[in-house]
């Protein structure tokens, strides 16, 4: 089997990977990681992946011990090898492993993992189902690390629900789903969360916000509420692996999901963006 996963060092098979059980990650959750899908060789915003999984590194003091450079041609080293027709590339960087103690010691160790696996393409035509969830996480959801139980309990409170996502809301303000971030549009506006502490830089929401200012659509970076949610005249989900997707109900309350409305042309535009930029070399 052609590898599909590195850890520190060596290209292996997925199977064959073994993270220590003294790497810090097991015990605190000490790391950081980044997503995205592509195909054809090519990893979709690869460069805006990499700046922000550089920039999660520095705000949690984790050292990559190699350079932007060395890790880029890694994770297509990966996708030039998979067999896959889309594929979801996942990158994580851990403190280090050593025994457990709260407070490292060491300040320029860390252990490197990537890995590639089969990922479906991006399907705007399904329009997803939400739930409503009360946001119980800390104040650093800017950065994207592996502390992700409340995300995880969402997620498994709308699968049982049979929804497709959990929005969060913390005394009645939005502020993103369990593991993508969410838009409403309201009198021809796209109006999303702005940048802060409460939500993840989505690189799928930096390219939905280029989209609609390419066509034309005016955008408005601030916090909105779940009122505002259920009387928007459509709503959006983005995400790295789903790009873009329309929203059909929020728990009880259905939403508009017109084929012809803003979202739909936005969610167009975004899928063709990544069918354009990850086609075959000439």
């Amino acid at each position: 089997m052609k590898p599909n996963a590195y850890y520190n060092g060596v290209f292996t098979a997925l199977e064959n990977i073994r993270i220590p059980l003294t790497d810090r990650a097991v015990f605190f959750g000490d790391g950081i990681y980044d997503a995205a899908i592509g195909r054809n060789g090519k990893i979709f915003m690869l460069e805006e992946h990499l700046d922000r999984f550089l920039a999660n590194a520095k705000a949690v003091d984790i050292p990559l011990k190699m350079s932007r450079e060395e890790l880029r041609e890694i994770l297509l080293h990966l996708v030039r090898h998979s067999p896959y027709e889309c594929y979801f590339v996942y990158f994580q960087l851990t403190r280090y492993s050593e025994k457990r103690t709260h407070a490292y010691t060491e300040a320029n160790k860390s252990n490197l993992l990537a890995t590639v696996t089969e990922q479906p393409m991006p399907n705007i035509e399904k329009a997803l189902k939400l739930t409503l969830a009360k946001d119980i996480r800390y104040e650093m959801c800017n950065v994207k690390t592996l502390n992700l139980l409340p995300a995880v309990l969402a997620s498994r409170k709308a699968l049982l629900l049979g929804k497709d996502e959990a929005v969060f809301h913390r005394n009645g303000t939005v502020t993103e789903c369990a593991h993508s971030n969410i838009h409403i549009i309201s009198n021809s506006v796209l109006i999303t969360h702005p940048l802060d502490n409460c939500i993840l830089p989505g690189i799928s929401r930096g390219h939905m916000i280029e989209v609609a200012r390419r066509l034309g659509v005016g955008v408005i970076e601030r916090a909105f509420s779940v009122y505002e949610l259920f009387n928007a005249d459509e709503v959006l989900v983005t995400s790295s692996s789903k790009l873009a997707s329309p929203v059909l109900s929020v728990d009880y309350r259905e939403l508009p999901c017109p084929k012809d409305g803003i979202g739909r042309k936005i969610c167009e535009e975004m899928l063709a963006d990544f069918v354009r930029l990850t086609e075959k070399e000439a």
